[in-house]
């Protein structure tokens, strides 16, 4: 993964992102995982007492980038522009590289393993920026009241819908700036005529 820390941890955690993408968790032993991290199994033990604890490890990397979502704080400015902006920010995280990786592994996971539904990533977790930015809005009087979870759920589920899945399931191409500006205009547009319609 692009930008991580260096160390024979983050060596091992890579490797396993690499291997249960490529096989699946189950298919993969933690002796595969210590060759292709290229340590000592002794070391991959050192840092996972099991291969559950290690991708315990992945999912806490996964919710951890999901939380690391940075916002601007809502200003008095133009609403619109500033949806805007979350929601191409909260696109770029979604369909970036590692995090979906990350995601296919969590998914495949709990996939292979229904009773590990604890363990998966829900859907909340990546939309809790988002969340909490309509909720400063909303204190500072820049957004009338309204339920936050629900409005958050709708404005990042449209989003989530034409850029997340079909990156992770299909493997689409990236949209280009102009095209995701293009349907942001739209999400934005619905949500503020719904949520705001003085803002609209």
């Amino acid at each position: 993964m692009s930008g991580r820390k260096s160390g024979k941890r983050d060596d091992v955690i890579c490797a396993a992102v690499s291997l249960f993408q490529q096989h699946g968790y189950l298919e993969t032993s933690m002796d595969r995982i210590a060759e292709e991290a290229q340590v000592s199994k002794r070391t991959v033990y050192n840092h996972f007492e099991s291969k559950e604890a290690l991708f315990e490890a992945i999912r806490e990397e996964l919710v951890s980038r999901c939380g690391h979502l940075q916002l601007p704080e809502p200003t008095a400015g133009a609403l619109h522009d500033q949806l805007k902006q979350v929601g191409r920010l909260y696109a770029e995280l979604m369909t970036s590289d590692d995090f979906i990786k990350l995601t296919r592994v969590v998914l495949s996971r709990f996939i292979q393993s229904p009773q590990m539904v604890g363990a998966a990533v829900t859907g909340r977790e990546p939309q809790m920026p988002i969340q909490r930015w309509i909720e400063q809005a909303q204190a500072k009087g820049l957004m009338p009241a309204f339920d936050a979870q629900q409005a958050t759920t709708e404005f990042a589920g449209m989003i989530t819908a034409t850029e997340f899945w079909p990156r992770l399931i299909q493997d689409e191409q990236l949209r280009s700036a102009a095209e995701r500006d293009r349907y942001l205009e739209s999400v934005v547009g619905m949500f503020l005529k719904h949520y705001a319609p003085q803002a609209a």
